[in-house]
């Protein structure tokens, strides 16, 4: 499932080939140019710098400030690379992300259909140097479950009936129903760890910039934070875990939104670290040629898609969306954006990584059942007819410098059916609330009518992409819902799918729910792409297929 490809690109997207793009060029034969093989870290002509002589400082790169330092927030990428090194979960993730393990605790077993029970560690001290207590454990819980924290993830504990102490060191986990995914859940960043008083003393400004305030049992502990500039963690003396990963006496993350002013720090040696939020192609060369650093690219989880709003005109209009659909060339866009880091989704924005059960099954669906929405403008134009824009429209579309140029290779394709594409181009600090609908218009929708974006799941099952994207119940402030897609069919298939211990069974229910979705076209799949970073050469980092699975700069080794 998992694989490391360290490649040098043997050229930038040149300007031909985004005018090719714009010509509208159609995928079948055509050719942008394929990666050479190669690694990165063999190049003598390197122009990077050594590795800053401060061994005892990591510098990582940050394209923009978390949320907040609470993890009732972490529902971003940003947050787990900055964030989770101060606290720890429940449980933890392998590598491969097919098995759990101990974290806070120690050992655990499930009872019956809707009984967990875990042993949790008594010799935790939080970063200020207090006991964790089950107090502790239970407030963490409840508080993602209850509904006016407003917890990102709080979806994960939909079927949770409630969290008892049954011993000293004893939770037991009651269901409401059965729930085959929960086993995964205490792994996952709801189940992460706080001190009640910390939060209770704080209050709404617990994990915020004006407050400092971040209070976990994790390896490295908050000391400073400037909003768009620099975030400092420094090392927990009173963590519980292996002190030998702790490297490094201070970690400093350097916010810088421009992806190649991102590049050339890493090159001039101002960086150990940067893993890259999206595509940005012209700067893999930089990061291929710095001699000091290694360039990896690896198999994950993530999709790459755009977000319609069917909430509000005009994407209320299932044959206006499918006219989309089929007016955006993803072959071509993968070929231009992607570079041989990426390939064309099928059907709807979820990787083939994730399908571990039936893998067998899903390829038959994607093939045969699940509407793909292959590049065909006549089809396009068809649907456009049936809509009630049969002369076009107007829309807006919302995204980041990030991904500005993908924006325009869509807004083009669908100029072609008269789809008029204005583009927004927010603050990469406001994407976070633009994209889980805590800014609304004054008529109460989201902002947008398209917004493009990624996911990586919550899990190595199926159903982590399809209970945030297309369940009902995932449309609210924090949710993943970001097209505000609702159909009670859909909703059934997913409901079913907690119940289903059997992979098979599972599978088909997943595969149904996908089918009935992909019909109604609320997403526009794009391609599923590799995680890629640079990293020193005087550190290694062990690849998961979900890079923000409980990621903590700990997984970094050193590599002597």
């Amino acid at each position: 499932m998992k694989s490391v490809i360290k490649k040098r690109l043997s050229a930038l997207m040149s300007m031909a080939v985004f005018s090719a793009m714009l010509a509208g060029c159609s995928s079948a034969g055509t050719d942008t140019g394929t990666a050479s093989g190669g690694s990165a870290d063999t190049s003598a002509a390197s122009a990077g710098a050594a590795v800053s002589s401060d061994s005892s400082v990591l510098k990582v790169g940050l394209d923009s400030d978390p949320p907040s330092y609470d993890p009732a927030d972490f529902n971003s990428s940003r947050a787990t690379l900055a964030c989770y090194s101060c606290y720890d979960t429940l449980l933890q993730f392998s590598d491969d992300g097919t098995e759990l393990l101990p974290d806070l605790a120690e050992s655990w077993e499930q009872k019956d259909d809707l009984t967990y029970v875990y042993k949790i560690r008594s010799d935790v001290l939080f970063n200020d140097g207090t006991p964790m207590t089950m107090d502790d454990v239970l407030f963490s819980l409840n508080r993602i479950l209850d509904p006016d924290t407003a917890a990102s993830m709080s979806y994960l504990f939909e079927n949770v009936e409630s969290f008892e102490q049954t011993g000293d060191y004893e939770l037991t986990v009651h269901l409401k129903t059965p729930d085959a995914t929960w086993k995964f859940v205490p792994a996952t960043s709801p189940c992460t760890i706080v001190s009640k008083a910390a939060v209770e003393a704080a209050g709404d400004e617990y994990g915020a910039i004006t407050s400092l305030t971040c209070v976990g049992t994790g390896p490295y502990k908050l000391e400073s934070w400037t909003s768009g500039s620099e975030i400092t963690l420094v090392k927990n003396e009173n963590y519980w875990g292996d002190k030998s990963t702790q490297l490094w006496d201070k970690v400093v993350y350097n916010i810088i939104p421009d992806e190649t002013s991102m590049a050339l720090a890493a090159q001039s040696g101002q960086l150990d670290y940067v893993h890259l939020f999206g595509f940005a192609p012209d700067t893999f060369s930089i990061y291929e040629n710095i001699g000091s650093m290694t360039f990896n690219s690896y198999e994950s989880t993530n999709s790459s898609y755009i977000a319609l709003n069917t909430a509000k005109a005009p994407f209320d209009d299932v044959n206006l969306r499918k006219a989309c659909a089929y007016a955006i060339d993803k072959e071509a866009i993968t070929q231009a954006i992607g570079q041989g880091y990426a390939h064309a989704s099928k059907g709807v924005p979820m990787p083939s990584t994730m399908y571990y059960m039936d893998e067998d099954a899903w390829n038959y669906a994607l093939d045969n059942t699940i509407v793909n929405y292959t590049y065909d403008l006549d089809k396009a134009k068809e649907y456009l007819a049936k809509s009630a824009y049969p002369e076009g429209t107007s829309v807006v579309f919302y995204t980041t410098s990030t991904s500005k140029a993908l924006a325009e290779i869509i807004q083009y394709q669908l100029s072609q059916i008269n789809v008029n594409v204005e583009i927004n181009e927010m603050l990469k600090s406001e994407s976070y609330e633009i994209s889980y609908g805590y800014k609304l218009d004054d008529n109460g929708n989201r902002l947008y009518d398209i917004y493009l974006t990624g996911w990586l799941s919550d899990y190595l099952d199926p159903i982590g992409y399809l209970k945030p994207f297309w369940s009902s119940k995932s449309i609210y402030a924090g949710g993943a819902n970001q097209a505000v897609y609702s159909n009670p069919e859909v909703d059934k298939y997913i409901d079913s799918v907690y119940t289903l211990n059997d992979d098979k069974e599972r599978a088909a229910a997943e595969i149904e729910a996908f089918r009935l979705a992909s019909e109604d076209a609320p997403y526009i799949p794009l391609y599923d792409y590799n995680q890629t970073y640079a990293l020193s050469n005087a550190y290694t980092l062990q690849e998961g297929p979900a890079w923000f699975w409980n990621f903590q700069v700990t997984d970094i080794k050193s590599a002597q």
